[in-house]
C-alpha cells in the first residue's frame, strides 16, 4: 500500500484527505504542522506528499524547500485555492511537482495522486530528446516526459487547458513546462486571434 503524507492547517481538509485515502486504498499520515511533517520525512519513507501553503509554523513554500534537502525524489503536490502563476512558479522552482485544487474533488485528486505515483514508469519510457535536456532547477524529467508523451499523441495543436486535462497535470505545471520546451524549440506555438481579448496559444510538437 502506498504511503502518503499530508500537511494542512485545516482539520476539515485533513479529514477529507483521509476519506479520499480510504477510497483509494492509500496509507495516509496527516499533520497540521509543517515542522512535524519535516520530522516525519526524516524518519519515514513516503511515496508522495500533499502540502498546503498556509500553515502556522512554516509556510508550504519553505517546507517544500526543506523537504527537497532531505528527499529529492518524492512527488510533492501543493494543495491550493490560489491560481497565482507567480506563486506557482515559486513552488515549482522550490521543487514541487504539481498542484491539486481546493475544494477537493475526490475523483480528481485520486487521479492526480495516481499519476504521480506512476512517475517512474513515465520516466523510463521518456523520449531521448527529453532525457538529453539539461532542465532548469525545479523541473523534473519525469513531469516533462508525461507532457512530451502526450504531445506525441495529439493530432492538432492544443491549448494549455486541453493539455492540462489530457495529462491530468495542473494548469500551472503545464504552463511552465510548455514555455520551457517551446524555448528549446521542441514545440510550435500557434496563435489564434479571436474578435476580442488576447490570442489563444496552442501547442504541438515540431
Amino acid at each position: 500500500m502506498k504511503k502518503i503524507l499530508a500537511v494542512d492547517d485545516e482539520e476539515d481538509i485533513l479529514f477529507t484527505l483521509e476519506a479520499v485515502a480510504d477510497v483509494a486504498d492509500l496509507n495516509m499520515t496527516t499533520t497540521s504542522r509543517g515542522l512535524k511533517a519535516l520530522k516525519y520525512i526524516k524518519n519515514n519513507k513516503f511515496d508522495l506528499l500533499l502540502v498546503d501553503y498556509h500553515m502556522p509554523d512554516i509556510n508550504g513554500l519553505k517546507l517544500v524547500k526543506e523537504i527537497r534537502k532531505i528527499d529529492k525524489e518524492i512527488p510533492i503536490l501543493v494543495l491550493t485555492v490560489d491560481e497565482s502563476m507567480d506563486l506557482a512558479e515559486k513552488f515549482l522552482k522550490a521543487g514541487a511537482d504539481d498542484f491539486a485544487n481546493k475544494p477537493i474533488k475526490t475523483a480528481d485528486l485520486i487521479s492526480r495522486i495516481n499519476l504521480h505515483l506512476n512517475y517512474n514508469k513515465s520516466y523510463k519510457n521518456a523520449d531521448e530528446k527529453i532525457k538529453a535536456l539539461n532542465i532548469p532547477k525545479g523541473m523534473t524529467q519525469k513531469t516533462l516526459s508525461i507532457i512530451y508523451d502526450y504531445l506525441t499523441k495529439i493530432k492538432k495543436a492544443e491549448t494549455i487547458e486541453e493539455i492540462s486535462e489530457g495529462t491530468n497535470l495542473a494548469y500551472q505545471t503545464v504552463h511552465r513546462y510548455l514555455n520551457y520546451i517551446a524555448d528549446e524549440n521542441l514545440v510550435k506555438v500557434k496563435l489564434n486571434y479571436g474578435k476580442v481579448g488576447r490570442p489563444i496559444h496552442r501547442y504541438k510538437l515540431n
